[in-house]
Formats: structure tokens, sequence, C-alpha cells
């Protein structure tokens, strides 16, 4: 099973498309080798997503997220936590064939990595606070 990275949709996002930092893994040894993969336009990211979204210092329950990106930007996200569900939306910008957004709340950065046919997008971000978010999100089924 594939260790998930953090995703910081829940306390930044829209605000801010949750914030998506980098992490320092993507799963076991025997996990494939992940290559980044520059986004040049929103097309190429389109569609539904999800995974699991932890938090740094690691909280005792990691929560599960859904990001819904459009062609034009915009997204919406689900984080659905112990508590109940947290949603928002916001747009995102392409800066150096990353996926970035920001709010009062923090900020986040998407990459898009491919590996034996497969898709993810790593999702890192950090919030006011200082806490930090990591997910690695695949193609929702």
């Amino acid at each position: 099973m594939r260790r998930a990275a953090r995703f910081v949709l829940s306390s930044l996002l829209p605000p801010a498309f949750g914030i998506l930092i980098a992490c320092s893994s993507l799963g076991p040894p025997d996990s494939p080798t992940w290559t980044v993969v520059p986004v040049t336009d929103f097309t190429a990211v389109a569609g539904k997503w999800e995974g699991l979204m932890t938090r740094h210092p690691r909280p005792r329950k990691d929560d599960w997220v859904s990001v819904t990106i459009q062609e034009d930007g915009t997204y919406e996200f689900a984080s659905y936590r112990m508590t109940g569900v947290f949603s928002g939306k916001g747009r995102l910008s392409l800066t150096d064939g990353r996926l970035t957004t920001q709010s009062e709340r923090g900020t986040a950065t998407c990459t898009l990595h491919k590996a034996n046919g497969q898709r993810m997008l790593r999702a890192v971000g950090v919030t006011k606070d200082g806490l930090e978010y990591s997910a690695d999100l695949t193609p929702a089924r």
C-alpha cells in the first residue's frame, strides 16, 4: 500500500485549494518511480481526483479528500473528516508547470506525476499558522 502524502486543503482551501505542499515520499520501495510532468494547461489535470490527506505533525486520523478541477482552472474540494465535511472552491494558477493557489489562510502547490501509464497529483501546502498538509491524489474511478 502506498504511503499517502499530505494535502493542505482543509485549513487553506477556499480560500485556497487546500494547500498542496511537496512531500518526501510517494510510497514504499517497490512502488513505481514517478516523474514530474509540467502542466501546460488545465485540461491536462481536469477531472476528479481523490486521496488521503495528512497533516504534519500527524494527528491520529487522516482525512479523505476529493478535488474536481475544471478546464478553466476552477476547482471544488471536499475533505471528509471525523467531525464532518469541510468543502470549498477557488481558482488555480499555472506557475512554472505547477498548479498554485493562495488565500488568506495559506498557500498550496500541486505537481503532476506519471509512472507506468498512471497519473498522480502531489498536493502540498502550508497554512498561515504553519501547519503543513499533503496528499497524493489519483484520478477518481
